[in-house]
């Protein structure tokens, strides 16, 4: 075995993306098999496509989904890196693994026959578990592989392709079924995009604070004091005073935002205050804020 591949079957990076998959395809299964495919709904992607399919022809599930998601696997393998390939065609493999042994020892089973209920939930769990592998950098196949490939070669944004593609899903099962169904599926599809974002950029958004006062220094140390977060200070000029001052740059959770308004107010009651969300937050003191 070449030792290049050999130090990456048995690196950690390998073995972690490998267990994302493997959960992702879990939680994906189960939300297909218990809460998607039971309530005449579909997922995204070709996996939505293997269950209208599957609901118009009979054919197995768990055949569709390798079949249809074999051609994008085999362009992964030309157009795309090693890890992308890979990974994609294992996401694929364990799907149909999962779906075909619960349909196989849990036939007939749902938990809600309330279409409104399995798009909620559908749309979590197929959430969560994508969003477990797009944080470890991996891929669940099928229109992923696709949008990559556009991504690479022609520059045009993942999600947008994504969301073409999905779009013309819906419009069919729109069509050959009932309206009704084509809007349950786009409830369930912004809840998973909704939740895989979530995942991806941290379970709470975190809130940025700029603060310009005089009172700079109190209101740090308070701000330290109350809640125990740190703060950073910017050097400004003021445009119509022509003052020279420091701004405060506060970063803290929705709860100790609360805390901070009180603080400035209190010490300063005409502080200058901008609130606004963070996407992402890395480094000392947040850590544990994130997935």
């Amino acid at each position: 075995m070449n030792n290049n591949l050999k130090n990456w079957i048995f690196s950690k990076t390998f073995f972690v993306k490998l267990m994302s998959v493997f959960i992702c395809m879990i939680f994906t299964s189960f939300s297909i098999v218990v809460f998607i495919k039971p309530n005449g709904l579909i997922s995204g992607g070709l996996s939505g496509l293997s269950i209208l399919l599957n609901r118009m022809s009979g054919i197995n599930l768990p055949l569709l989904i390798l079949v249809l998601n074999a051609p994008t696997f085999i362009l992964s393998i030309f157009f795309l890196d090693r890890d992308f390939a890979f990974f994609s065609g294992i996401s694929v493999v364990f799907l149909s693994f999962f779906v075909s042994i619960i349909e196989k020892y849990l036939p007939g089973f749902y938990i809600t026959k309330d279409p409104l209920l399995a798009a909620l939930f559908g749309g979590l769990l197929n959430g969560i578990g994508a969003g477990i592998a797009f944080m470890h950098g991996t891929s669940t196949g099928g229109l992923d592989i696709i949008a990559a490939i556009i991504k690479k070669y022609f520059n045009v944004s993942i999600g947008s392709v994504l969301m073409g593609i999905n779009f013309i899903i819906i419009c069919a099962l729109a069509f050959i079924y009932t309206a009704d169904q084509a809007l349950y599926t786009l409830i369930l599809m912004y809840i998973n995009y909704n939740v895989i974002d979530r995942i991806q950029l941290g379970v709470g958004i975190q809130k940025q604070i700029f603060i310009i006062s005089e009172k700079y220094d109190e209101i740090v140390k308070e701000i330290h004091r109350e809640i125990n977060r740190g703060a950073t200070f910017i050097n400004c000029r003021t445009a119509y005073a022509k003052k020279d001052l420091y701004m405060t740059y506060v970063i803290c959770s929705s709860r100790q935002l609360v805390k901070v308004r009180r603080i400035v107010k209190r010490i300063d009651p005409n502080a200058f205050m901008a609130v606004s969300d963070t996407s992402e937050i890395l480094g000392k003191g947040f850590k544990e804020l994130s997935i």
